[in-house]
């Protein structure tokens, strides 16, 4: 039995068994001696049994977010700003995405409407956040598996399942659960992929559903602009030529209609998700996008060449390549481990193997995924060449994408080629040793979601601790809001965190005008010198700075570890820069000791500061700058 006559017993759709967009190969019928072995397996069982074990994780991670976490969960940073956009819709104008930088935000609120009703739901909780983000991610894992069982049947569906179940572990329950547009938009991405390849096999309805992964995708991150709307446009083209490759007649009219049809979907689904945007460009001058146009068309940093794109795709190709076993280790200044070297890419070898096998046994879809994936990784290459200043490495989680894929394709070959020296065999013992490997991921997987914890357990800590602390210190009866500020953005990972709880306790809160990008332009006090109090947050080295200038009362203190323990430590790095400076040590060995301390401090590495702080100010002078 070959693998298109498997995918064509196990639903595939029966266009795509009828005619090929890729050449012009007929399938060939099996045989009743090759049909047998197939009969002994349920096929429909064999996928809902394959997509339970891949998607309980989910399952266990969101019971214990609801029952083991629950309101628990105080964010900062990013998280707390997602939270307050999210707050903001149905109530206030939302129509930008996440801050990112100088005076711009991600292009959409696409994410924010996607994880409202989720925030709703729990009654706005903070860990609805994180569940919207497990039912996004499930969303994408389903959709790949659901394509790859229609364009492969059992063996690409089981494949796709493995692969992603692999990734999950890589991954962790941390970063399925985890709302920030920078991890919330991998697993979409993927989905985008097999979508593209779904158009390019002649399936219409992936044209509506395309377009909104897309705009999810550019919307939540801007990166995507470069990296989903390509991929949107490639699928597109090759519908057309899917319907172009038509039989001339009843056939070829019918599938014009159904392209037709979705595209007019699609481009009204479309303009109604860029509304937001759109309004945001007419009502404001200069816009967030033109903001954005000007930043990557004047950037006040180099970018990179396209040999570090290269390296930093093919990496994930290589040995041990992160997504499949462990993450490495960061490069410089916290870029990609693969920047500069990257190990030689034997997964990708092994995918041209599998394409050419796949070919071989004219299995209907080899070139439109192929060359769906080589799009894919060449824009890859593009995007990180294109990047300005230093590729973060927590921006690059999307180059996993590409080598997933590459490993079910890869699967896929191999099955079919066992298929084809084992007709009678190969299908039950590959479907058993599969569904085992689901079990074990499974386990391992949701054993994992159980065991998660608070998300960003130190710094949900630090918050809550601070926000107790400033409520019991805040006065009963306040003639006006209270203005939240941080000294030269010090402190602006905990003052986001602030803002939210302290909204969330029914207390009008306010931030400067320079602050509208982060916290949105209806949370602005037009008047600071009317504010019933001035909350100046800061941390870390900054906090002892902050105290020692003129009217500042200290009214909450946060450590990361004991008071006595931090104190001991930062001694010590006092007098580490001390010895750098006599000449008593090396700088390769301060940083080296440096590095160890600031992890100790932060326990561990837990929490992003080791030591926060607020102060009350003068009410009529917010300090921004500490200098000043």
């Amino acid at each position: 039995m070959t693998a298109t006559d498997a995918a064509g017993a196990t639903g595939a759709d029966a266009t795509d068994q009828r005619y090929d967009h890729d050449d012009d190969v007929e399938n060939t019928a099996p045989t009743d001696e090759e049909a047998a072995p197939a009969a002994s397996f349920d096929d429909r069982v064999v996928a809902l049994v394959g997509f339970a074990l891949t998607l309980v994780p989910f399952v266990v991670a969101a019971l214990a977010l609801l029952f083991a976490v629950g309101d628990q969960y105080h964010p900062l940073s990013d998280h707390a700003l997602t939270e307050l956009q999210t707050r903001d819709v149905g109530r206030d104008e939302v129509l930008v995405g996440l801050y990112s930088r100088g005076e711009w935000n991600h292009p959409g609120p696409a994410l924010f409407y996607v994880l409202a009703p989720f925030y709703w739901v729990t009654g706005r909780m903070s860990v609805g956040m994180n569940l919207g983000t497990l039912a996004v991610n499930a969303a994408a894992i389903s959709g790949m598996a659901l394509i790859a069982r229609r364009r492969g049947g059992t063996p690409l569906m089981l494949a796709t399942l493995l692969s992603n179940a692999l990734l999950m572990r890589m991954l962790g329950p941390e970063f399925l659960q985890d709302p920030w547009n920078c991890f919330v938009t991998t697993l979409p991405y993927g989905l985008l992929v097999f979508l593209a390849w779904s158009m390019w096999r002649g399936e219409a309805w992936a044209v509506p559903v395309g377009v909104l992964v897309a705009t999810f995708l550019a919307q939540s991150h801007v990166g995507f602009v470069a990296l989903a709307l390509p991929v949107l446009a490639w699928g597109l083209v090759g519908l057309g030529y899917s319907i172009w490759r038509q039989p001339a007649g009843a056939g070829r009219t019918a599938a014009v209609r159904r392209g037709v049809r979705a595209t007019a979907v699609g481009a009204v689904a479309g303009a109604v998700a860029w509304v937001p945007p759109l309004i945001e460009m007419r009502r404001y001058s200069p816009g967030n996008v033109e903001e954005i146009t000007t930043y990557f068309r004047h950037p006040d940093e180099p970018t990179h060449t396209l040999g570090d794109g290269w390296r930093v795709m093919s990496g994930q190709f290589g040995g041990a390549p992160e997504w499949l076993t462990y993450k490495h280790d960061m490069g410089f200044g916290g870029q990609s481990p693969f920047i500069d070297h990257a190990p030689v890419p034997w997964l990708l070898a092994l995918l041209i193997v599998a394409g050419v096998v796949l070919w071989r046994r004219r299995v209907h879809g080899t070139f439109s995924v192929l060359a769906t994936l080589g799009l894919v990784f060449v824009l890859g290459v593009v995007a990180v060449s294109r990047t300005i200043g230093l590729a973060f490495d927590y921006r690059l989680r999307w180059t996993f994408i590409p080598a997933m894929i590459g490993l079910a394709i890869i699967g896929w070959a191999g099955w079919t080629a066992a298929e084809t020296r084992w007709p009678r065999t190969a299908g039950r013992a590959l479907t058993a040793v599969a569904l085992a490997g689901l079990t074990v991921l499974g386990g391992i997987n949701a054993m994992a979601a159980a065991n998660a914890g608070t998300p960003q357990n130190d710094d949900s800590a630090a918050v809550a601790s601070l926000t107790d602390q400033v409520v019991d210190q805040l006065p009963d009866e306040l003639d006006g809001p209270v203005l939240i500020t941080d000294a030269f953005h010090s402190g602006a990972w905990h003052a986001r965190g602030l803002v939210l709880q302290l909204e969330r306790r029914g207390i009008d809160v306010g931030v400067e005008a320079s602050l509208a990008n982060e916290y949105g332009r209806h949370r602005v006090l037009a008047d600071p010198g009317q504010a019933g109090a001035v909350l100046v947050v800061t941390r870390d080295r900054w906090v002892d700075d902050i105290a020692e200038r003129p009217g500042m009362r200290l009214i909450a203190e946060w450590y990361a570890l004991p008071e006595d323990e931090a104190r001991a430590l930062r001694a010590e790095s006092v007098q580490v820069d001390a010895d750098l400076a006599a000449g008593r040590l090396t700088w390769e060995d301060a940083t080296e000791i440096q590095t160890r301390l600031a992890r100790e401090l932060t326990n561990g590495g837990q929490a992003l500061a080791y030591r926060a702080a607020v102060f009350v100010g003068d009410r009529h002078v917010p300090p921004t700058d500490p200098a000043s």
